[in-house]
């Protein structure tokens, strides 16, 4: 009897955490699927970086997880002010884009969107469109337009991004 007891809580203990994480993934905008990447500290998933020799780009998204629409990269950020009206900061936007075309090239699977969540849970979707993809493949090619030149002008003026700018030391346009 006492072991009947014990397997009919544990079932009922494990529909209610069920419930309660889809309740949770649905409210966030967490889509349900499978964790099978992680770049988390103290994860079970080794991650391990995804180059593209034809975009010229590589990176580490901080999840991956497969749905029924396809694979969506996840990126986890810091920021505890996420911009308004739901939107998201043009450098995650493109490093999340980034993300798409890679796991798109490297796993061979359908990438509908990625997501971008923010200090508090504010979760972000970031549609991979052809719109987008133009958009990513445009900067790109700006951005390697620069290094070859070995100039890029400063398209802001916040000093706290400026000093954790990792070429701060060589720049001649950094906010002191």
């Amino acid at each position: 009897m006492t072991v009947l007891l014990m397997a009919a809580t544990a079932m009922v203990l494990a529909l209610l955490f069920f419930w309660l994480s889809a309740k949770s993934r649905k409210r966030t905008g967490i889509p349900a699927g499978e964790v099978f990447y992680q770049d988390l500290v103290g994860q079970p998933f080794a991650a391990r970086d995804l180059r593209s020799l034809k975009l010229g780009i590589s990176g580490r998204p901080d999840c991956l997880i497969r749905t029924v629409d396809g694979i969506v990269p996840v990126e986890l950020k810091n920021s505890n002010r996420p911009p308004a009206r739901g939107e998201v900061y043009p450098n995650h936007m493109i490093q999340n884009l980034a993300y798409c075309a890679l796991v798109e090239e490297q796993l061979g699977e359908r990438v509908p969107y990625g997501l971008a969540i923010y200090a508090g849970q504010q979760v972000r979707r970031v549609e991979f469109t052809d719109s987008s993809r133009r958009w990513l493949m445009h900067t790109i090619a700006a951005v390697q337009a620069a290094r070859l030149a070995r100039r890029a002008d400063r398209n802001h003026d916040r000093r706290g991004r400026c000093s954790g700018c990792g070429v701060r030391d060589k720049c001649d346009q950094a906010l002191r």
